[in-house]
């Protein structure tokens, strides 16, 4: 099964042409897939079309396990994925907007001692519409508020550079103007410092906000904490 959240608008005409369904009807499901939406909601789209949709589908990426409401109104949401993983989220208000830390895959295999992600080491990579689906599940939340999140940063569980392709095309996904047109400058990822993709990255021409998490004053101690 596939998630069509990880399609972009042209792709996602392109994948639906050989149905038979017209572009028009594909910007329609399109835009419901962006406001979490599953097939059942899709009330401009045959339902016979729905159902032929649904068995190769996803509509959805993940739905809220649990959520936790702090007193300073910081929201930690506990996802659950279609194949039963768990992620966590956490939203976070200021004065200037609500922020999303997302998640980036399912456990990690960086080995941090002082991360929990790393407990159980790496299960699998989020693809990019499961990391979309975290920002658009919270805006859904949010009563559909169109800019419930205005900041994303990139610093869940996972190492958002040990999955290079999938956080990539989350982030063209994200900034597009079809879809939520969040700013790259609003865009934050963090890494434990995989400096390959590092190099990489900065050749994608993204401005977005890069952070290196050090934890140690020294290469000796940093790799005792960051193996």
């Amino acid at each position: 099964m596939k998630l069509l959240l990880d399609y972009d608008l042209n792709t996602l005409i392109n994948v639906l042409e050989p149905f038979g369904h017209p572009k028009y009807a594909s910007k329609q499901i399109f835009g419901w897939i962006n406001k979490g939406r599953d097939f059942d909601e899709m009330t401009n789209v045959s339902k016979e079309f729905r159902e032929r949709l649904r068995q190769d589908y996803y509509a959805v990426g993940l739905t809220v396990e649990k959520k936790l409401t702090g007193k300073d109104g910081t929201v930690k949401y506990l996802f659950r994925l279609n194949d039963g993983n768990f992620i966590e989220s956490v939203l976070m208000s200021y004065k200037y907007g609500r922020t999303l830390c997302v998640s980036t895959q399912v456990g990690c295999r960086m080995g941090c001692t002082f991360c929990a992600s790393a407990l159980g080491g790496l299960v699998r990579d989020l693809t990019a519409g499961e990391i979309l689906s975290q920002i658009i599940t919270v805006n859904r939340d949010f009563d559909d508020e169109k800019r419930a999140v205005t900041n994303v940063v990139l610093m869940g569980s996972g190492e958002p550079l040990d999955n290079y392709d999938n956080v990539i095309a989350f982030l063209r996904l994200v900034n597009s103007p079809n879809g939520l047109n969040i700013s790259y400058r609003n865009i934050s990822l963090s890494t434990s410092g995989i400096v390959p993709n590092m190099y990489r990255l900065a050749e994608e021409n993204m401005p977005i906000n890069l952070t290196v998490s050090l934890h140690a004053s020294t290469q000796q101690k940093r790799e005792q904490l960051m193996p």
